[in-house]
This record gives C-alpha cells, sequence and structure tokens, in this order.
C-alpha cells in the first residue's frame, strides 16, 4: 500500500516538472511575421501631387484691348467662330459705354462675313450716323444693300426713299453741323466788330460783303441745326434684323399678320408697347414687330 502511494506521488511529480521543462528548453519564439499590408516600401518616395495650377488673369480687358482682340480675330478670322469672336469684343466695348463709328464699322463687318445682312446693315447705319464721311461703311453698305436686293424683291416701299428735306438735314451729323454754325457766328462776329471800328470805305466795303456772305452761312446752318433737332426729336427709324419676319397687326404674336419684311428693311418706328413696337411705312401701311427684331438706329 505504501509502494502504491510512492509511486503515485513520482508520477505527479513527473507530471508537474516535465511541461516546465520542456519550455525552458525550447528556442525562443521569433519575431512576428509581417504582413504585407504591414512592410513598409523601401523604394523611392511617390512623387508629391502636382500643385494647383496657377489662377488665369481674369481682369477684364480695357477698351484698347477689346477692340485690338476684335480687329486680329477679325482680319484672321478663317471660321464662323472667329467672326463670332469679334462680335463678342466689340459688343463688349459697347457695353463698357463707349460709342464710336468704327466699333460699329467693324460689327457690321463681321455679321456681313457671317452672311447677316439685316445686322450688317444695322450697324453700318449706325456707323453713318456718327461720321456720315465714313466711306468704306458707304461702300459696305451697298454693298450688304445689293446684296439684299438680290435675295428679296420687296413691292414695299422703304424709308430710303426720303423727302429731300431729311436727305438735307441728314447729310452731316449734328456735331459738324454744330461746328460749322458757330464758325459761320463767330466770323460773323468778330466781322461785325471790325465794321465797328473800321472807316475806310473800301475795307468797309469788303467787311460788308464778307458780313452778307457769313451771314447767309450761318442762317443756312442754322436752320440746318434746327431741322435736325426736330428731326431727331420726332423720328426714329429702325432696321429689321431677321431675313424675315411677319409684321402684325395688333401688339401680341397671337394676332393677324398685316404684312411681311425682309433684313435690312428701313422702317420708321412710332408708339411702343410692351415688346412690341409699332411701324409705319411711307406708303401708309402700318404694323407691330417684337422690339428684338428691329435695331434702332
Amino acid at each position: 500500500m505504501m509502494m502504491m502511494n510512492s509511486l503515485r506521488l513520482f508520477l505527479l511529480l513527473v507530471l508537474l516538472v516535465w511541461p516546465a521543462a520542456a519550455r525552458s528548453s525550447g528556442s525562443a519564439p521569433g519575431p512576428d511575421v509581417p504582413t504585407k499590408s504591414d512592410v513598409v516600401p523601401t523604394g523611392p518616395a511617390a512623387d508629391p501631387a502636382p500643385a494647383a495650377p496657377a489662377p488665369m488673369d481674369t481682369a477684364p480687358l480695357s477698351v484698347s484691348g477689346h477692340f485690338a482682340a476684335g480687329v486680329q480675330a477679325l482680319s484672321s478670322a478663317r471660321e464662323s467662330s472667329d467672326y463670332l469672336a469679334a462680335i463678342s469684343h466689340f459688343l463688349a466695348i459697347l457695353d463698357l459705354g463707349v460709342i464710336h463709328e468704327d466699333v460699329y464699322y467693324n460689327l457690321g463687318n463681321a455679321n456681313y462675313q457671317l452672311n447677316r445682312l439685316g445686322p450688317a446693315v444695322y450697324y453700318f447705319e449706325k456707323a453713318l450716323a456718327i461720321h456720315p464721311g465714313h466711306a468704306s461703311a458707304s461702300y459696305n453698305l451697298a454693298l450688304a444693300r445689293q446684296l439684299l436686293a438680290q435675295k428679296y424683291k420687296d413691292e414695299i416701299v422703304q424709308m430710303d426713299r426720303q423727302s429731300t428735306w431729311v436727305r438735307l438735314v441728314t447729310a452731316f451729323s449734328d456735331g459738324t453741323i454744330t461746328a460749322v454754325f458757330l464758325v459761320f457766328w463767330i466770323l460773323l462776329f468778330s466781322v461785325l466788330m471790325a465794321l465797328y471800328f473800321v472807316q475806310k470805305p473800301l475795307v468797309r466795303l469788303t467787311l460788308i460783303t464778307a458780313t452778307v456772305i457769313l451771314g447767309l452761312g450761318s442762317a443756312v446752318f442754322g436752320t440746318l441745326l434746327v431741322g435736325r433737332e426736330i428731326h431727331d426729336c420726332t423720328t426714329r427709324y429702325a432696321i429689321v434684323l431677321p431675313d424675315e419676319v411677319e409684321v402684325r397687326e395688333a401688339p401680341q404674336a397671337s394676332a393677324n399678320r398685316a404684312f411681311v419684311l425682309h433684313a435690312g428693311h428701313r422702317v420708321l418706328t412710332g408708339a411702343s408697347e410692351r415688346a412690341w413696337v409699332k411701324i409705319l411705312l411711307p406708303n401708309g401701311m402700318e404694323g407691330w414687330l417684337e422690339r428684338r427684331d428691329l435695331g434702332l438706329l
């Protein structure tokens, strides 16, 4: 019995001591093997993210900048987009409040090249309204009207057939008439002052002759100046812009059609109502057009 107890005690000691001995005599565990996601690359650093592009210069162009860009686009134009770019530059000048005959002249040229004959006629007319002696605008206007005459056969009398008086008072710009009138008036005043002090008969005769001539000149240009002011205050012309447009009997799109007009037609405007303008023709015909279809001179 005692022997059996001793054997059990021996086996118990063996079971307790053996695992500890095995752990103490084994090799030490190695370091953890890193997973693929843990591996740090040893190659060159990745390229940095590209820097944001420098902001573009969005400062608005000056009047001279727009004009130079418009002329450049117009002179080197090869496609419709080039002419449209030129138009945008010249319109930007007008938006800045600058009015000049050469701006309108170039707008007319660009629209002419795009076969927009209505707007071309309108802008050439605007250039001539500022500077009636603009030879290039006058020549190109004649070309545009010639093309329109070949394209459309309007039987309606246009406003081009104006009275002699209207043609006379509109032959020169109001600035030109004013300047000439002032020159005549100043010279007349100077001659009258000289006539008051000069006593020699021959010199007085010369001064009297000059007074008559200068007086007549002052009267003529004074009359033209008054006539031009009355004309500008009481009449307003416009150019039809679309290739073809229906004139309505009333200021609404659902009204009956009165007649048809074509691009470049010059009409006299009357009353306006909302987006509509009443137009008048020399032969007594009248009707209504939408304002967007007219270029007011």
